[in-house]
């Protein structure tokens, strides 16, 4: 079940990343064309910039699981080379669980502050999209959300192989 577990959750990551590098290729179009319009006296959207902000969100959020589950995150193992396979283990193990805990604060905070704006009926602030400050939350929150379920699933694998490799 776990191989499952962590099978879709590759798939949503690599789907989730895909999305937001579709949106950053769209956003870098329409920003080019947007400023090109305005700078030969055409006409422009004038909400260039809160769009930017949003996909930022959107691309900087939902990126994360992906990273993790490739392995492609931020690793410092300089020293990993001159430890044995079991301390290496460990030092894994260890970034992992500190990793899945940093992103459940981070899904805790951001579901909390898309429901405090929600309550409140935020708008965003300084725009001219009419649109109400939770939605983009909302999305840096998911982002975040499947960061925290990725980072257990690959913490669950890699217990499980240590316990395997000790039997």
């Amino acid at each position: 079940m776990l191989q499952t577990l962590d099978g879709f959750m590759r798939r949503l990551s690599k789907y989730m990343a895909y999305l937001a590098g579709m949106a950053f290729l769209l956003l870098g179009i329409f920003m080019a064309f947007d400023t090109l319009s305005r700078r030969l006296g055409g006409p422009f959207t004038g909400v260039t910039d809160a769009i930017a902000s949003l996909v930022m969100v959107f691309g900087a959020t939902w990126t994360l699981a992906y990273a993790l589950a490739t392995d492609a995150h931020v690793k410092i193992d300089v020293m990993t080379g001159f430890y044995s396979p079991r301390v290496t283990r460990f030092t894994l193990l260890l970034a992992m669980l500190t990793t899945t805990i940093f992103a459940s604060v981070l899904a805790w905070q951001a579901w909390a502050v898309t429901w405090t704006s929600w309550q409140r009926g935020a708008y965003l602030p300084l725009s001219l999209l009419e649109m109400h400050l939770a939605w983009p939350q909302a999305v840096g929150a998911i982002g975040y959300t499947v960061l925290l379920i990725q980072g257990l699933v690959v913490l669950a694998v890699e217990v499980l192989k240590a316990g395997e490799k000790r039997t």
